[in-house]
């Protein structure tokens, strides 16, 4: 009995030993070194973006040194390449285009006018549609309120709302709106569009929108009927979303504000 004790302290105290020596010198119970484990070994490369990779492929900037006679090159890419860049940075802009509605305004010393342009996406299509407006600009709101593509063609009903920003009206429709309905009806394939736009709201137009409902909650469910009015002509106009290929219909009253 006696030894039976003995001969199980020794076992114990011979695998204490081992797992010492293992944990000091990286050993094995056989002698035999543990390798260290890799922490990164399972993991994925990280992806460069097109723009990395396209300046990977571009020649460093070198000339010639005046002294020596011996190229000498730089850390920056050659800038005779702008052009492969801008091409590049154009086509991730159209592959990854979303609706935008924003004002563009024209350069310093420019006779260009502010434009208001709205930028419709379909896939990797996209498309701009810029309109003279100096009075609706910096949209405060903007929404998509209806999309919907038929063979070729996109039929699209787009919200923008903005303060009043008028030069010539002395400073009076600073708190007043403009808010406009654009449909588009867009022929993809073509990348072409016709526009009709309706002002339902102006501070500097004297336009009123009398519609009971919030015309941004609108849920498609049934027909957006606008009402609105300029002096003391009323308007109604209609967009069915069962039958988008009508675009905006005007009511007998609306007729003559066609465009506006």
């Amino acid at each position: 009995m006696i030894k039976r004790i003995f001969f199980v302290l020794f076992l114990c105290t011979l695998a204490i030993g081992v797992d010492a020596q293992t944990k000091k010198g990286g050993k094995n119970p056989k002698g035999k070194t543990t390798a260290p484990v890799d922490s990164t070994a399972n993991q994925p490369e990280e992806e460069l973006d097109p723009m990395a990779k396209l300046e990977l492929t571009l020649p460093l900037e070198m000339e010639i040194d005046a002294m020596t006679g011996k190229k000498v090159y730089y850390k920056d890419r050659k800038r005779s390449n702008d052009s492969l860049r801008n091409l590049l940075r154009m086509e991730i802009k159209r592959k990854t285009a979303t609706f935008n509605v924003s004002t563009k305004y024209p350069k310093k010393g420019s006779k260009e006018r502010i434009q208001l342009c709205i930028n419709l996406a379909n896939k990797d299509t996209n498309l701009v549609y810029c309109v003279n407006d100096s009075v609706l600009r910096d949209p405060e709101v903007s929404k998509l309120l209806f999309e919907q593509t038929k063979g070729d063609t996109t039929f699209a009903l787009v919200y923008v709302e903005s303060f009043s920003k008028s030069r010539n009206d002395g400073g009076l429709c600073n708190s007043g709106k403009e808010i406009k309905l654009f449909f588009a009806r867009w022929n993809i394939k073509e990348n072409r569009a016709k526009w009709k736009q309706k002002t339902i709201t102006s501070c500097t137009k004297g336009i009123t929108n009398m519609t009971k409902e919030p015309i941004v909650n609108w849920d498609k469910s049934a027909p957006l009927v606008v009402s609105y009015h300029r002096g003391s002509t009323f308007y109604d106009i209609k967009f069915d979303p069962q039958k988008p290929e009508l675009g905006i219909q005007s009511g007998n009253n609306a007729a003559a504000d066609e465009g506006k």
